[in-house]
């Protein structure tokens, strides 16, 4: 524990005054002792400063240019700042808000700021292997611009795409019968040819063409699913 001058003089004080009382009461009654010289230094209380991490420091005047601060923290007494012959006095703490640090001037005014303990990078968030990373285009799935029913029962999905249109058969089961784009336009169910056709200006039509043997007619179907043309063969 750092015993302060101030700390000391009190103790003197004290210890002299403990000393008169046990005087003898003949003493009481004996001259007047000599008066102490006067012009000794006296520390008095200057000001109270709040410090940068909620510390206080109590600045005390101990003479001419001279003074000395008192640095309390959680209401007790942690170190003395002296600052004499005109230079400042330092003090660094571990303060509430991380380093604290006290500068006490040759004036008496006292500055303080707090030194906070820099933060650790955030780790950084690692990137999908590419060669692991699931495939989004598995999980899209496009739903048709149209749907039509065909003559023989079988459904054909129309997708419009400006670059790549194509037509989806299926049976009434949801099985499977093929497609048809640009490089393999025609299909063949139950007798019926179904053939993607490029109308021109991007507009495709499928065509349902029937056997002559089962009358050779035929229907054009365009790629909102409306039927737009009807042909039927006329009997001999």
């Amino acid at each position: 524990m750092r015993v302060t001058r101030r700390s000391a003089r009190t103790a003197a004080v004290a210890t002299g005054a403990v000393a008169a009382l046990l005087l003898p009461a003949a003493g009481a009654f004996a001259a007047d002792p000599d008066p102490a010289p006067a012009g000794g230094d006296q520390s008095v209380l200057w000001r109270n400063v709040d410090l940068a991490d909620g510390a206080l420091a109590k600045v005390y005047q101990d003479g001419p240019g001279r003074f000395s601060a008192e640095i309390y923290a959680g209401g007790s007494l942690v170190d003395t700042l002296v600052s004499t012959d005109g230079r400042p006095a330092y003090g660094q703490y571990d303060g509430q808000y991380g380093g604290l640090h006290v500068v006490l001037r040759p004036d008496g005014t006292v500055r303080s700021w707090v030194e906070t303990a820099p933060k650790p990078d955030p780790k950084p968030t690692p990137k999908p292997d590419p060669k692991h990373a699931p495939d989004q285009r598995k999980n899209t799935v496009r739903l048709p611009d149209a749907k039509v029913t065909l003559p023989d029962g079988s459904v054909a999905r129309l997708f419009t795409s400006t670059t790549w249109p194509r037509v989806e058969l299926t049976q009434k089961n949801g099985r499977s019968l093929g497609s048809l784009d640009l490089r393999h336009p025609t299909a063949a169910h139950h007798g019926w040819t179904y053939t993607l056709v490029d109308a021109g200006k991007r507009h495709y039509e499928l065509t349902a063409v029937d056997t002559p043997r089962q009358g050779a007619g035929s229907r054009v179907y365009d790629f909102q699913g409306r039927l737009i043309g009807t042909y039927v063969a006329q009997k001999a």
